[in-house]
């Protein structure tokens, strides 16, 4: 039986120690992303300057917890892939456990993609083929990840992919026997249908959340809310016998539509296998991006990436979100509805400026415009930075108005009203906390943050801490699209 979470929180008592300022040799930093039951947060090393995330677990959390982490610290700390996030340590504390793995610097790949667009398909073939890679990889260790979705998909500051958190992460394959898995978990957009009968193979069930991957890099959104009947999108997809000719679907042709249907086959015993996708012809398609599997020119991929990005002043409305706090992460049973299943990622999201400080407009405020001109010089001129500073996926999600803060904030919530977005609006703050759902009934949670810029502007930024990023910029969009036709506009530019 399956049930919908409503939106957990921490403790008041563990949100308490995951603000605390340090732990062992690291100085802890701004919050990346919160969790049911964890906080992650940015982490320097004080002697080396290395950037970390740090995954903050109060021991107060649940009792059952600690065996689920535990079987995580194993499994992280034994997988060393250049396309998996890298483990660097854990501590335990009386009140907490500390995991500190590899800060993917430019935060998730799904922040660079537009809504219902997707990115060229180069680029999805690079980020494919890295996925690929780590998985494979994986595979061939016995380990399952059972969670691939936009949020644990992460580009370090190359713009190189790396998987990570592995909190759901299980061994199917020992001493060369496989064993069937029942735990259903997972994200439901991106799960496999087998996981709902409760028992599934757990190699087969990452290459089809692979797939639906490469279909939201190729089409921009995801296909299905769940992949059950009650999706009247699957079970077109069942009806068409796994060969749709509608839109989206009539979007993908020839070799990348072959590979994408292989690999979403509802049967897993006739699923593509990841042998199959090596000999592949779209997999085995050159791209001039990549050398030995890596990034060849950051600079020239945050340029592509970057021609990808639309201004969000042309989009149009979009569907409304549900106020009712329900997540698309399901669970076995009701005695089982706050475990180890949904207690974070490793680096949801970015989130590297405070509020509070009154220099933060001025710091990430960096036109497209500009962003665009300074790429199209040589490339000898930039260095790997230039890939972090045009793709902070905050500057995706901003603009800037010379409206009074407190007359922007009325009528952001407004707009969110108008689009029902759960949230709770902190006007001696200037900012408001989202708490809703999206179309596809999964978290998405985050705060809008107003401060200054220059003498007389505001920045407004909208700085997801969970959820898929890609439903972060549709929601982004179809507020900003609201304001725009408000009868007292608040005249917003996207740039300064």
């Amino acid at each position: 039986m399956y049930k919908h979470l409503s939106a957990p929180t921490l403790p008041e008592a563990s949100q308490t120690v995951a603000r605390a300022e340090q732990i062992g040799d690291y100085e802890l930093g701004d919050t990346l992303g919160v969790g049911a039951y964890a906080v992650v947060r940015l982490a320097t090393h004080r002697k080396t300057a290395v950037k970390a995330a740090v995954k903050i677990i109060p021991k107060d959390s649940e009792t059952g917890l600690a065996k689920s982490i535990q079987k995580e610290l194993t499994i992280h700390r034994g997988l060393q892939h250049r396309n998996i996030s890298k483990f660097l340590e854990s501590k335990e504390e009386p009140e907490c456990i500390y995991i500190f793995v590899e800060y993917a610097a430019a935060g998730e790949l799904f922040d660079k993609i537009e809504p219902d667009r997707g990115i060229q398909e180069d680029l999805a073939h690079l980020y494919f083929l890295q996925l690929i890679s780590g998985v494979r990889y994986m595979h061939s260790r016995g380990i399952s990840h059972r969670d691939l979705k936009p949020e644990n998909i992460l580009l370090d500051s190359s713009g190189t992919l790396k998987i990570s958190d592995f909190g759901l992460a299980t061994v199917f394959r020992h001493g060369g026997r496989s064993r069937p898995l029942e735990t259903p978990c997972g994200s439901a957009p991106y799960v496999a249908p087998e996981v709902l009968e409760e028992e599934y193979s757990g190699d087969a069930v990452d290459i089809w959340s692979c797939g639906i991957i490469l279909y939201v890099m190729m089409i921009g959104n995801t296909p299905w809310e769940l992949p059950s009947a009650d999706s009247d999108e699957f079970r077109s997809y069942q009806e068409s016998r796994e060969n749709p000719k509608h839109e989206p679907w009539n979007r993908l042709q020839g070799p990348v539509r072959k590979l994408l249907l292989g690999m979403l086959r509802i049967n897993p015993t006739k699923r593509y296998s990841v042998k199959h996708i090596l000999k592949d012809e779209w997999y085995n398609r050159p791209n001039a991006l990549l050398t030995d599997g890596l990034v060849n020119d950051p600079v020239q991929l945050a340029s592509l990436l970057m021609e990808n990005v639309n201004d969000a002043s042309n989009c149009s409305p979009v569907v409304a979100y549900s106020q009712p706090l329900n997540t698309g992460r399901f669970l076995q049973s009701q005695s089982m509805a706050f475990d180890v299943r949904n207690y974070a990622s490793s680096q949801p999201a970015r989130n590297n400026e405070r509020a509070s400080d009154s220099s933060l407009g001025a710091r990430i405020a960096i036109s497209w415009q500009d962003e665009a001109l300074e790429l199209s010089q040589p490339a000898t001129q930039f260095t790997e930075a230039t890939f972090l500073e045009v793709f902070s996926s905050e500057r995706l999600t901003r603009f800037f108005s010379q409206s009074d803060p407190d007359f922007i904030i009325d009528s952001l919530a407004d707009a969110m009203v108008s689009n029902l977005v759960a949230h709770t609006v902190h006007a001696n703050l200037q900012k408001i906390a989202i708490s809703t759902t999206d179309q596809r009934r999964c978290f998405l949670t985050g705060e809008v943050k107003v401060v200054p810029y220059g003498t007389d502007s505001q920045l407004v930024m909208f700085v997801k801490s969970r959820g898929d990023p890609l439903e972060w910029k549709r929601m982004f969009k179809a507020l900003v699209s609201t304001l725009l036709d408000a009868e007292n506009p608040i005249h917003l530019q996207m740039n300064p």
